[in-house]
């Protein structure tokens, strides 16, 4: 009977002991990563995004699909934000990155560049990489034309 009342003992002791421990992570984790509200210093934002930090990648794409219409270069990545240009069926279109914006045939990517020295963007749709990389993701929406 001693060695059994020993045993439960133990046993009591190692449960509060892993109890501990595992809050403790808990604890301690939760420290330890950042909220996704806030970004974080290596984050961008408006201000570093439209600095020399961080080195604009062009991507080349041609305009195709548009059945000869062409395409309109838009002020926002929106079919109802004001035409700011114009791309002829075949015309190559310069992209610095990508957002997300209004469905245009089942996508919503819109790319960011210029045309005749006017930012804006272009749907992605219409639009076919020259190489296998496509343009990466705008990092703020709001920097996207400040640059």
């Amino acid at each position: 009977m001693f060695v059994s009342l020993r045993l439960g003992l133990f046993v009591r002791v190692v449960l509060v002991a892993a109890f501990i421990a595992g809050a403790l992570m808990l604890v301690l984790s939760a420290r330890t990563q950042p909220e996704a509200t806030q970004p974080g210093p290596s984050a961008p934002t408006s201000e570093n995004v439209r600095g020399s930090e961080r080195p604009a990648v062009e991507v080349g794409y041609r305009v195709s699909g548009t059945g000869g219409a062409g395409l309109n270069l838009r002020a926002c990545p929106d079919v109802d934000c004001v035409k700011v240009g114009r791309l002829d069926e075949g015309a190559a279109f310069v992209a610095t990155c990508w957002q997300p914006g209004s469905d245009v045939s089942g996508n919503t990517m819109w790319l960011s560049g210029e045309v005749d020295g006017r930012a804006g963007f272009a749907a992605a749709h219409y639009l076919r990489p020259d190489t296998a990389a496509g343009a990466p993701a705008c990092p703020d929406p709001a920097a996207t034309l400040a640059r």
